[in-house]
């Protein structure tokens, strides 16, 4: 015999207003008691009833054996597993948290959601699965265990990706945000350039950054990661990169601040020099705040004057003899009974 759905609900109600009377009967005493024994005929012609219904009627179940992920709702008889009117209440009710959506999907018109990202979660957290300088947020399904949350995809390149020189998490984000970096397309901090010979390199704000987080020093401008990381650059490279790059008072146009021996020539026709690039490292020959404080050092006896000659205003000397030098030298080039001593250049 077919029972209508309002027979079904009938019953039930039934069933549960007796045994809902049996337990006050119970609280109440013997008399009680007695009242709720005379109506447990009707209990069970409830409960028969309703084992009557569950195997007729068809309504939606739960189908277990499918397992969670995949789990859905079918019309059946089923007296073995909670029954709903409809196969939407049934998703709901049985697998509401169902990350896989797989009970809504069979419905014939699913239920739209407006998520973060297009059938997405509607939080966003870090893809630990890509390497960190790679990494970003998404709100893919399911949500792993553990994972942190963000409300927001910004949320969470900020909160996860907090120190990414890569800045792979902020690129993926539908609209980016705008920085103000030194240079145009680059990073707002500047480092140096350690993959190019000290000599000839400088500083850069280039992505990606081909160091981790922490490993290299970095600087708010160009200037000042060039006057930290390269002071003592000789070649002034570092400097020249500059948009701007300063100028310099040296004592010889283009030259440097100082001046040096130039041990490379012959030194009797040798002088001082200050000329780019420096043919020693620093620290390696004596350096003179000027050319006549070099000369006086480093050719202090050149007999040919070369030094001296070099430089801008000769200094002027009251010889013995004139044209002579200030001084007098033996003349070991002539026999030694006839020689004599000489100031002669």
């Amino acid at each position: 015999m077919k029972i209508a759905q309002p027979a079904l609900t009938s019953a039930i109600v039934g069933l549960y207003a007796a045994v809902a009377s049996a337990q006050n009967a119970l609280q109440a005493g013997p008399d009680a008691t007695d009242n709720a024994a005379a109506l447990a005929p009707n209990a069970d012609d409830a409960g028969r009833e309703l084992a009557q219904s569950c195997a007729t009627t068809l309504l939606w179940h739960p189908q277990y054996s499918a397992g969670w992920a995949d789990g859905y709702c079918r019309q059946t008889k089923d007296c073995n597993s909670p029954a709903y009117s409809t196969e939407l209440a049934c998703c709901k009710g049985s697998y509401g948290p169902q990350s896989s959506n797989a009970c809504l999907k069979r419905l014939p018109n699913p239920p739209t959601t407006s998520p973060t990202g297009a059938g997405g979660l509607d939080v966003f957290y870090p893809d630990y699965n890509r390497p960190w300088a790679a990494g970003l947020c998404i709100n893919t399904r399911p949500l792993p265990n553990g994972r942190p949350t963000y409300t927001s995809m910004l949320a969470c390149c900020k909160g996860a990706y907090g120190g990414q020189m890569s800045g792979n998490c902020l690129a993926s984000l539908p609209s980016p945000p705008t920085t103000s970096p030194t240079g145009s397309g680059g990073l707002d901090y500047w480092y140096p350039d350690y993959e190019t010979e000290w000599a000839s390199a400088a500083c850069k704000n280039t992505r990606p950054t081909p160091f981790n987080p922490g490993d290299r020093p970095t600087y708010s401008t160009l200037l000042d990661c060039c006057k930290k990381a390269y002071a003592g650059q000789m070649s002034g490279a570092c400097l020249a990169s500059l948009p701007s790059p300063p100028t310099t008072s040296p004592t010889s146009s283009g030259g440097l601040d100082y001046w040096y021996a130039d041990y490379e020539s012959d030194w009797a026709g040798a002088a001082c020099k200050n000329t780019r690039p420096i043919p020693f490292n620093r620290g390696d020959r004596p350096e003179y705040p000027t050319l006549l404080a070099c000369c006086k050092k480093e050719y202090a006896g050149q007999m040919s004057g070369a030094c001296l000659a070099s430089l801008p205003s000769p200094p002027t000397t009251s010889p013995t003899s004139s044209g002579g030098l200030d001084y007098w030298y033996a003349d070991y080039e002539s026999d030694w009974a006839g020689a004599a001593c000489k100031n002669t250049r």
